[in-house]
């Protein structure tokens, strides 16, 4: 499974763990490959899930400072939401990616999985993260 496949993946078990946040990440994990039929997780997918699982707060709380006034990140699409913390959680804690390249990973997730209304907002809160 290459890098993007397992960012897949890891996006899907996030999206998951949003759901019921008193998940523990190997019962996520558990779950994904359940629920994705796959045979196992990549090391990368498993980095991921787990490195967004015991990050949550932080995550959260850095996105949340960039919303608009009035908004929440509960309001977000869960779907935005999950990819924003995939990414974010590369930009910041991730020596696999540079942040730029996570941003357009996050992108191109955003051509998958999400209504195209989403890819602008995805862009400009990432670009909150990485320097210019």
């Amino acid at each position: 499974m290459n890098q993007h496949e397992s960012r897949k993946v890891a996006m899907q078990a996030v999206f998951l763990a949003n759901q019921d946040p008193e998940l523990t990440a190997a019962e996520v994990e558990v779950k994904t490959v359940a629920m994705l039929d796959l045979e196992q997780l990549s090391a990368y997918s498993k980095t991921l899930i787990e490195g967004v699982i015991a990050n949550r707060d932080e995550l959260k709380e850095a996105l949340s400072k960039h919303l608009k006034n009035g908004w929440r990140l509960e309001r977000v699409n869960p779907i935005a939401v999950a990819i924003l913390e995939i990414a974010l959680y590369e930009i910041q804690d991730s020596v696999e990616i540079e942040p730029k390249a996570a941003v357009n990973e996050a992108l191109n997730l955003c051509d998958e999985f999400a209504d195209p209304k989403v890819k602008p907002f995805i862009n400009g809160m990432l670009a909150n993260f990485v320097e210019k």
